[in-house]
């Protein structure tokens, strides 16, 4: 009975460590996903204001 105990305390300990692994790793795939979208209105906001892009999402970024 013994051997069953340490043998579900070991399973469940890799199942933690796995879902932690999967929560890290889905944190860092947001994180980048939230860098580029900041990215991407960044560069449309000076392509518009450079006049280099028409407003097509009309967002009317201000332009200093």
């Amino acid at each position: 009975m013994k051997k069953d105990d340490d043998k579900f305390v070991e399973n469940m300990a890799l199942i933690v460590a796995m879902l932690i692994a999967l929560l890290v790793g889905l944190g860092i795939a947001g994180n980048g996903d939230l860098e580029e979208a900041q990215t991407q209105e960044r560069v449309y906001k000076e392509m518009v204001c450079k006049k280099a892009w028409p407003d097509y999402k009309r967002l009317k970024p201000e332009c200093n």
